[in-house]
């Protein structure tokens, strides 16, 4: 069943060229990190290295869902969605199968971009390995939220673009250092933000150890899933 769901997938990444700039994005993303961090590193200083690197991070996993997200409406205007309700797929495992290669996909495009960049050389594997699970929850969520609130590819390329918007929140959290913090905490993307925070920097933040940050941000990331899930499927009624 995976197997067959990826080859679709793959199949429906080839025939459209607004997939394939997706997939050509991410590498882009890759090679401009690959230059752009260690001129950072020589001419503007560890905050602006922190800002892009950040942005980067969080960037991949919204590729990976605007991907997920797209081929979703495609198989609702194909009527996939549909016809699966007749066929022994189970149409929540067909979705789930889908989202889970969209978190798939965001965890080794992130593991690529730490690696390349040399970011894993001064990060302890264990904030690591908190980074890669927490900002690969993007990938699911924006394609959940595409589809929950696009009708067409056309609404889902808008919804798509302003959940970049939720970036705001992991940016804002460079700057906020004290309980304060808590208030962006609504952002998925504000615990990836702060584990790389205390990787990056010697402040002490309020509370203080990057393991209770990756818990929270699990916490937080698996009830926003769960949430933008019930809302989708109760929209399309799945």
């Amino acid at each position: 069943m995976f197997l067959k769901v990826l080859k679709h997938e793959f199949k429906n990444m080839t025939r459209d060229r607004m997939y394939a700039f997706f997939v050509f994005y991410e590498f882009l993303l890759i090679g401009v990190s690959m230059w752009l961090i260690p001129y950072l590193e020589e001419t503007s200083g560890m905050l602006a290295v922190q800002l892009t690197f950040i942005v980067l991070i969080l960037m991949s996993g919204i590729v990976f869902g605007a991907i997920t997200g797209f081929t979703l409406l495609d198989d609702q205007d194909d009527g996939v969605l549909f016809s699966l309700k007749v066929t022994p797929i189970n149409v929540n495992t067909y979705i789930l199968l889908k989202l889970s290669m969209s978190y798939m996909f965001s965890v080794i495009a992130t593991l690529i971009l730490i690696l390349l960049t040399g970011f894993h050389e001064t990060l302890p594997l264990l904030d690591m390995i908190f980074i890669l699970v927490l900002s690969s929850f993007q990938g699911p969520l924006i394609a959940l939220i595409m589809n929950a609130f696009a009708s067409n590819k056309v609404e889902g390329f808008v919804i798509m673009k302003l959940t970049g918007l939720t970036i705001i929140g992991p940016i804002l959290s460079i700057f906020l250092t004290d309980w304060t913090e808590l208030i962006i905490g609504i952002f998925p993307g504000f615990w990836t933000a702060r584990i790389m925070s205390i990787s990056m920097t010697s402040i002490e933040f309020p509370l203080r150890v990057s393991w209770v940050y990756f818990l929270l941000g699990l916490g937080v990331n698996v009830l926003s899933l769960y949430l933008m899930n019930r809302y989708f499927k109760t929209k399309r009624h799945i």
